[in-house]
């Protein structure tokens, strides 16, 4: 159930909450375009086609796309993985998702589901592979405000998220994902992750990881941190580190401008809250705001 919280509330929650941003999910969305019915053509070539998902997706450098059937009873599907993620990992998450899918959505003919570590199943009866989709997405921020000279910070994130972005979208088509971190004085670094899913041109995983970073300032700016996630792509940026970093896919920075005075250290992860906006009429989950706890 989704639960609709007021903003009035959330602060006095997340007073009493740890909040872990790698925990944060999204159900599942059913989209509202035709359903099918049990032991059909099509629901046995779905079925069929998400059990093959994890196992090629795992096996294929965490990305897949693949169709099954003909006419009306063709299905399309995709699946991808955070790049950092282990091919064990990689067949998990994919397949816990493919699992909370087909629960919730049992007989839709287009679903699609991704997961807080950011494992994405996407499937219809029509072909999407090398769309742009925007909608639905869901953005994440940590409560925690930036302590150091907020220009200074502009400048330092936006040279970041520029390196990143662009690394990320000159990817190849079987990984469009980059990651890379910036000094923000004497204490303190930003890191940030980016992720496109591989079927997507250069142009669009440029303009969806820079839509989603546009959101990101327009509802967080001067937060520690916080998510954008699309069905085409993943925006992540911590004050933390909070992947495995790897020489291939870190993107080259231009060393940021010094402090006027040093900031104090980072704190641990903040709290965060999560605003999701779904898509009017596609969906069955109207506007909502979700909190997940950590022990």
């Amino acid at each position: 159930m989704w639960v609709k919280l007021q903003a009035v509330s959330l602060s006095s929650i997340l007073s009493h909450l740890i909040i872990s941003i790698s925990l944060v999910g999204v159900a599942p969305r059913c989209y509202d375009t035709g359903n099918f019915t049990t032991n059909s053509t099509y629901g046995r070539n779905r079925d069929l086609l998400l059990d093959s998902l994890p196992r090629n997706a795992s096996a294929n450098g965490g990305f897949i796309t693949a169709t099954i059937g003909q006419g009306s009873d063709k299905v399309y599907a995709l699946a991808m993985c955070k790049g950092d993620s282990t091919p064990e990992k990689c067949f998990s998450l994919v397949n816990d998702t493919i699992h909370e899918l087909m629960d919730t959505c049992p007989n839709q003919k287009e679903a699609y589901s991704w997961t807080g570590d950011f494992s994405v199943v996407h499937y219809a009866d029509h072909s999407f592979f090398g769309t742009l989709e925007l909608e639905p997405s869901v953005a994440v921020y940590n409560t925690g405000n930036v302590t150091s000279n907020l220009t200074e910070f502009d400048t330092v994130w936006e040279s970041l998220i520029n390196s990143v972005v662009r690394k990320a979208s000159n990817g190849s088509s079987s990984l469009k994902y980059a990651t890379g971190e910036a000094e923000l004085g004497a204490f303190q670094r930003i890191y940030s992750l980016v992720q496109c899913t591989p079927d997507l041109s250069e142009q669009r995983c440029d303009s969806c990881l820079r839509q989603s970073a546009s959101r990101y300032e327009s509802c967080c700016h001067g937060k520690q941190g916080g998510v954008v996630q699309r069905p085409n792509c993943y925006f992540r940026w911590e004050m933390y580190p909070f992947y495995t970093a790897n020489a291939s896919t870190t993107a080259s920075l231009s060393p940021p401008p010094s402090p006027s005075s040093p900031p104090p250290p980072a704190a641990s992860p903040p709290p965060n809250s999560v605003d999701s906006e779904i898509r009017k009429g596609k969906y069955r989950s109207a506007r909502c705001m979700l909190i997940s706890g950590i022990k």
